[in-house]
């Protein structure tokens, strides 16, 4: 009999040896049939598990089998390996042994008592994700309750009912804002380190680039690329999508178990990829196991909104876990002392003295086989008054008992420990000195301690950029890291800081854009506030390149309370500059142009870019502060600034002159002088260049290449000019897609909606004003929701659906709480055309009236001649046509001015409708 052995790793079978390389989905097939080896697996699960809605899913099986046979030498009518069962489907016969799965089989499940329940319903869990659903289970206890022991137990016995991939993410405390996927780049780290590296490194070459592009030194022939410090070769928002990608793909060839440690420190931008994947439909036969601190939920807004969301999900398994009871501390006693015969009270006073408390009931369990306590002599149970004194020395705190265990350590290891409660939960032995020869000692002291699980264990290698390399360690649960921080007086706390942060800085040194937000976390404490504020304004632009909108901007608003700290300085007040212009951007895409902190933001940032003289940051100022006034319908303050950036065009790069063309052009478009404003967008849409993308994201929060196109598109669509406005749209559409920015894809939408609705084609409308509302709850972009609400709703009503007037009456009340008086007339305008068609004129006259006085008022004119127009059709419904002629006529000599054919044409046509119905 030939010996048939899989590498589930390399995408190998080997007969006697002899390799043979298995397609991808060859390989899948193979790893279910092994999975199930001697249960009969469907055609339909073989489509749905590996397939799903691809092509080629209804022949694919078959062809996988077929293959599989050729190569193995079987055949259906003699199987030898795979067996042909009716028309059930197939059976895995023969002997073949799986290498490399990706899971550790070796590894004993730590001691898990009074878990029973719990462990039962991970491994359904389990089950049911190997059937291809998507399940994601949360562990919620509190602070040693034995949350990581549960999911420890669930991840070692895996490889005894199925080969399972698992990775591991440990979300990290920090005292400031948090590092955008910090868990899930650990995640993707490990993956890609582990037994199934290549496939990951080519799923993340072909489906996660972004997340490729974090882990440069994971990738053979080339050198670690320093983080870019300005973005330009980035696509910032790209990398929640590709995760998921990654992970779907993954887990097409063999399930996997992702475990997300301690989620009450988690970053907003983890948190949104986990219920993200949780909403999804899709097939994905991958589990995420998280756990979390129910009593830490006040602290954490973020992880108590994920989990109201996570409630709706179908396929979401909370878990609680409570205290051990007497008959789970009976059993643990029993195992950990299986030669003594213990008395029968100490399980249940041992339980009521602690609670039930998981790491309090182990840790003295501990001492207590340490010390030899219960040791008797000829197999006989220690008299009952030596039981009475043991129990009643056990504090009832946690608390109270880890200081008690601290005290036994020697000076020397104390020390150590203590610094390495400030290093973090992870550490090494390098962080803790600078001095080779104390690294080498504290190492060996650090190793003997993690040998026998005294408050650390071990946690793999670590290797920094300066070739550094040293034993990674992690405390065996947060609270003994929390209690020899807090034991360590504040100003040696400040100093342990300040050395560990340096330590770090040295050690990476062109590349500390890696680890900013930790160095920041250092040096904040250490209270080093120049340092602090430079590593955290880099943090923020770190989490810009992650599309983290909401973790940069909390990055730099406290980078800012740093600067305000620091001594003022022309370098300090460059770094704080370009801060505020990273600020500026988060707050666009995050929030909108409208709110005080923005025009806070960039007045600052302007005083400051005046000191320098400098276009390169005068021009994001200036081009924010533009954006603000001009959103708020306040043109004559947008034009002032306008002109202000044309005068610096000349002097300035060629990203910032396209940024200072779109202020003039766009200025001159909402008031109405369409002749002028055509010069500057097309002079943006010539010169624009994909390689700017990325950095005018983050200096501009937008893209002058797709501004230049949305307003071009409108334009050219109001001169009458609809082929080459669907042009301009459809080029815009492709530069989203190739920049990869839903905040761009927002703005063409809403233009695309715009210039169907010119065009009087509800049903084109309603397509793209949907596609934006999806857009932007997808990409979580306020600013641009209700403008496809009001579209959508003005589409829903032409269509016959009275129900659009509700959404339109929507997106005008969301506008107006965002304080945006820009459009708002032509929001207004689809308003009173919608409650004409449903039979209330009068009601749409008032919301007319209202759109003239805002125009009067801000000189808002680009959509004056339509106005005109409908009042006419709304004075003729409520039988006024006189009134309704008189308009016209206004609506047509304005149209004329602006040479809008495409209003001078509808209300002239009207007009005619009119003197005809007179005659």
């Amino acid at each position: 009999m030939q010996k048939v052995e899989l590498d589930v790793s390399r995408g190998e079978l080997l007969r006697d040896g002899e390799v043979v390389r298995l397609r991808p989905k060859t390989l899948a097939v193979l790893v279910e049939l092994h999975a199930r080896e001697g249960q009969v697996v469907s055609q339909q699960e073989l489509r749905h598990l590996i397939w799903g809605q691809q092509h080629g899913r209804e022949t694919g099986p078959k062809q996988c089998i077929r293959e599989l046979r050729r190569l193995l030498g079987d055949s259906a009518e003699t199987p030898g390996f795979i067996e042909t069962v009716g028309r059930q489907g197939y059976r895995l016969v023969g002997k073949i042994t799986v290498l490399n799965s990706g899971t550790d089989t070796t590894g004993t499940a730590p001691l898990c008592v009074g878990r029973t329940t719990e462990l039962q319903s991970l491994a359904d869990c389990a089950a049911a994700v190997r059937a291809g659903k998507r399940i994601v289970s949360l562990v919620a206890g509190e602070a040693g309750s034995g949350k990581s022991r549960l999911v420890e137990t669930f991840a070692a016995t895996l490889p005894r009912t199925a080969d399972f991939w698992s990775a591991r993410g440990q979300c990290i405390p920090h005292p400031g804002a948090r590092e955008p996927y910090g868990p899930l780049i650990e995640i993707v780290t490990q993956l890609a380190e582990g037994a199934s590296r290549k496939r990951v490194l080519r799923l993340l070459e072909d489906v996660a680039p972004s997340w490729r592009d974090l882990l440069p030194q994971l990738r053979s022939g080339r050198e670690p690329a320093p983080l870019p410090t300005r973005l330009t070769d980035t696509h910032p928002d790209s990398m929640l999508r590709e995760l998921t990608a990654l992970m779907e793909r993954l887990s097409q060839q063999q399930p996997g178990v992702i475990i997300l440690e301690d989620l009450h420190w988690a970053d907003q931008s983890t948190l949104a990829w986990l219920l993200s994947w949780a909403q999804r439909r899709a097939p994905a036969r991958t589990l995420v196991v998280g756990t979390y601190r129910f009593d830490e939920l006040d602290k954490s807004g973020d992880l108590q909104t994920t989990l109201h969301y996570l409630q709706r999900v179908q396929d979401f398994s909370p878990i609680t876990l409570d205290g051990l009871d007497e008959t789970a501390v009976a059993d643990l006693l029993k195992r950990r002392f299986p030669d003594h015969r213990l008395p029968a009270t100490l399980a249940g006073e041992l339980r009521r003295r602690t609670e039930g408390h998981a790491i309090l009931v182990d840790a003295i369990i501990d001492q207590w086989h340490r010390d030899g306590v219960l040791e008797s002599s000829e197999n006989r149970q220690p008299p009952e008054q030596d039981i009475t004194e043991i129990v009643s020395a056990i504090s009832r705190g946690a608390g109270k008992f880890i200081a008690g265990e601290i005290g036994w350590l020697d000076p020397y290891e104390r020390q150590l420990l203590d610094i390495a409660s400030v290093a973090g939960i992870r550490f090494s032995a390098a962080m803790l000195s600078d001095d080779r020869f104390e690294v080498e000692k504290g190492e060996a002291v650090l190793d003997r301690l993690a040998s026998v699980r005294r408050f650390i264990q071990r946690a793999g290698v670590m290797v920094w950029p300066d070739g550094t390399q040293a034993t990674r360690y992690v405390f065996r649960h947060a609270l003994y890291q929390e209690a020899l921080y807090d034991a360590i007086p504040a100003a040696n706390r400040q100093g342990l800081h300040q050395r560990i942060g340096s330590r770090l800085e040295t050690a990476f040194k062109s590349r500390t854009g890696e680890i900013a937000s930790t160095l920041a976390d250092h040096f904040e404490r250490a209270a080093d506030w120049k340092r602090a504020a430079v590593h955290r304004g880099l943090a923020g632009l770190t989490a810009l390149e992650r599309g983290a909108i909401t973790d940069a901007a909390a990055q730099f608003r406290q980078a800012l309370v740093s600067f305000a700290a620091c001594e003022p300085d022309p370098e300090t007040h460059t770094a704080e500059c370009r801060t505020l212009l990273g600020l500026g951007a988060a707050l666009i895409v995050g929030d909108h142009f409208t709110t005080d902190e923005l025009r806070d933001v960039y007045e600052r940032a302007a005083a400051l870019a005046g000191r320098t003289n400098d276009p390169t940051t005068i021009v994001p100022a200036l081009a924010g502060l533009w954006n603000h006034h001009l959103t708020k319908a306040d043109l004559a303050a947008a034009d002032e600034l306008a002109k202000g950036l044309d005068d610096l065009a000349e002097d300035a790069p060629a990203l910032y002159a396209m940024v200072a063309h779109n202020a003039v052009g766009q200025t001159r478009f909402f008031r109405g002088d369409f002749a002028a404003c055509l010069p500057h967008i097309n002079a943006v849409c010539s010169a624009s260049d994909t390689n700017h993308g990325a950095e005018a994201s983050v200096l501009f929060g937008e893209d002058p290449g797709i501004v230049c196109r949305q307003y071009a598109a409108c334009v050219h669509q109001l001169l009458g000019q609809s082929e080459h406005a669907e042009r301009l749209y459809a080029e815009g559409m492709t530069l989203t897609d190739t920049l990869e920015q839903p905040f761009g894809r927002a703005q063409m939408l809403w233009a695309g909606a715009l210039i169907a609705r010119e065009r009087e084609d509800p049903v084109r409308v309603l397509e793209r004003a949907t596609a934006l509302i999806e857009t932007c709850e997808a990409a979580a972009i306020p600013f641009w929701r209700p403008y496809g609400d009001l579209l959508a709703g003005w589409a829903q009503v032409v269509l016959g659906n009275a129900s659009g007037l509700q959404q339109i009456h929507e997106g005008l009340n969301a506008q107006a709480a965002m304080n945006v008086t820009l459009t708002r007339p032509y929001g207004l305008a689809l308003y009173a055309e919608a409650t004409g068609r449903c039979g209330n004129p009068v009601e749409g006259l008032k919301a007319l009236a209202s759109a003239f006085k805002i125009i009067r008022r801000t000189g808002e004119r680009w959509h004056e001649a339509e106005l005109h127009r409908l009042w006419a059709l709304l004075s003729v419904q409520t039988g006024r046509t006189r009134n309704a002629s008189s308009a016209l006529r206004r609506a047509i000599r304005f149209a004329r001015t602006q040479n809008a054919v495409t209003y001078e044409k509808r209300a002239q046509d009207l007009l005619d409708r009119i003197a005809g119905q007179l005659t």
